[in-house]
């Protein structure tokens, strides 16, 4: 099997030079993110559980998801006219500043800490996306299968990486520090963009319909593009219910913002070490042997044991519900990111950016900013326990009808 990934592997690698320096660029670029993220989620959440207490994160999720509609409305407009670099420098140059200047913002009022945790949940999915998103319009789809485990293991070693630095400072700097160390490493990913080729980004492949909007772009396919954000919506329900139990435990059980710190700089290690050991061990021969229809429905049937066993069986732990939480993570950022990016194939070039744009940059959040609603006014277990397991059964409910209008959408391409 890992001969045959291999040379598969070298066969997909046969690209012209500027496809190739691209890969390797968005390879480093996505290194850099996930290396500097464990430094600024972990504090800017430990500062926020510390001051306002995880009752409140329900809130200040809402809070995000408007803040993320806003730059979607912004970068919808820009990402035909200006080049993918210059939305991804400004982006980055604006974060840094963001979280550089936050430590001296919070010594006037706590009330700034809203502001950092809200742009940490922003800038990663702006970056990522926009990183992605280019991406796929540089290699084809039989790459992909091939090249984005490794290159998902790339951006997990970093994190991997990131999370234990994190904890080893909080013992020789204070959470304010640790921030900003994460701020200015965040700028060398701009010199790492930099590296690729603009010649595929949509602003230089953009047709007549140029000035429309990504929903006008994809007539004819919206009933498969619902599906899809459907099932993204589903998951980030799940993803947010399990985080919405962990915080909970957590915030009553771990005292202090530094020992906060530290515990939160492991388990984003943890995520981001079984998403490694997924990407490289699993995902580059997974796509190889079982249809992408099998592992979508994998994937929720899986949760829904994992869950059953962490939040059911366990008596509800600290360490049971965060195993959970960091299995259920871990799967999200590797296997499902990796089967939810082969779902984009069946479109056309432009419908691709569309798509990710409502998808993954609205959508995404969108779910995370409705359960954050839900969960500001019901927060018992048992609602919590019961909202989970029915998202679960709908997502499990929605990959049939999505894979049948997937292969319409295939054939249509073929003829």
């Amino acid at each position: 099997m890992l001969k045959d990934f291999l040379v598969e592997f070298k066969a997909q690698a046969n690209l012209n030079p500027e496809r190739r320096k691209s890969l390797v660029a968005i390879s480093l670029v996505m290194f850099v993110l996930l290396f500097t993220y464990p430094l600024i989620r972990s504090t800017t959440t430990s500062m926020f559980l510390d001051s306002f207490g995880a009752t409140k994160t329900p809130l200040v999720w809402l809070y995000s998801i408007i803040g993320l509609t806003f730059c979607i409305t912004i970068y919808n407009y820009f990402q035909v006219r200006l080049s993918a670099h210059k939305l991804f420098y400004a982006t980055c140059l604006l974060s840094s500043l963001i979280f550089l200047l936050g430590p001296w913002l919070i010594s006037f009022n706590k009330i700034f800490i809203y502001l950092l945790f809200i742009w940490k949940e922003i800038y990663i999915v702006l970056l990522i996306h926009m990183s992605i998103g280019y991406l796929n319009n540089v290699v084809t789809e039989s790459q992909a299968k091939v090249f984005y485990g490794p290159l998902g293991a790339i951006g997990s070693f970093g994190g991997t990486i990131g999370g234990v630095l994190t904890s080893k400072l909080t013992n020789t700097i204070n959470t304010d520090q640790i921030l900003m160390t994460g701020a200015l490493v965040l700028i060398t990913s701009m010199i790492f963009f930099a590296l690729s080729s603009d010649e595929y980004c949509l602003s230089k492949n953009r047709d007549n319909r140029g000035k429309e909007s990504p929903l006008h772009s994809l007539g004819g396919v919206k009933g498969y593009i619902f599906l899809m954000a459907l099932v993204v919506l589903l998951s980030q329900f799940v993803i947010n219910l399990a985080n919405f139990k962990f915080n909970i435990l957590f915030d009553v059980l771990v005292e202090t913002k530094r020992e906060k710190t530290s515990y939160l700089g492991m388990i984003y290690s943890m995520i981001n070490a079984l998403s490694l050991c997924f990407q490289l061990l699993i995902i580059p021969f997974l796509f190889q042997l079982v249809k992408k229809k099998s592992v979508h429905i994998f994937i929720p049937i899986f949760y829904t044991l994992i869950a059953f066993l962490g939040f059911i069986l366990s008596g509800g732990s600290l360490f049971a519900v965060a195993a959970t939480f960091v299995l259920f993570k871990g799967l999200d950022y590797s296997l499902f990111s990796t089967a939810k990016e082969l779902l984009y194939f069946p479109l056309e070039a432009r419908q691709k950016y569309g798509a990710k744009y409502i998808v993954d940059m609205f959508v995404y959040r969108f779910g995370k900013g409705l359960i954050s609603l839900i969960l500001i006014f019901f927060q018992s277990p048992k609602f919590v326990n019961t909202l989970l397991f029915t998202s679960l059964f709908l997502w499990i409910s929605a990959v049939v009808p999505l894979f049948k209008k997937g292969d319409k959408l295939i054939k249509n391409k073929e003829t």
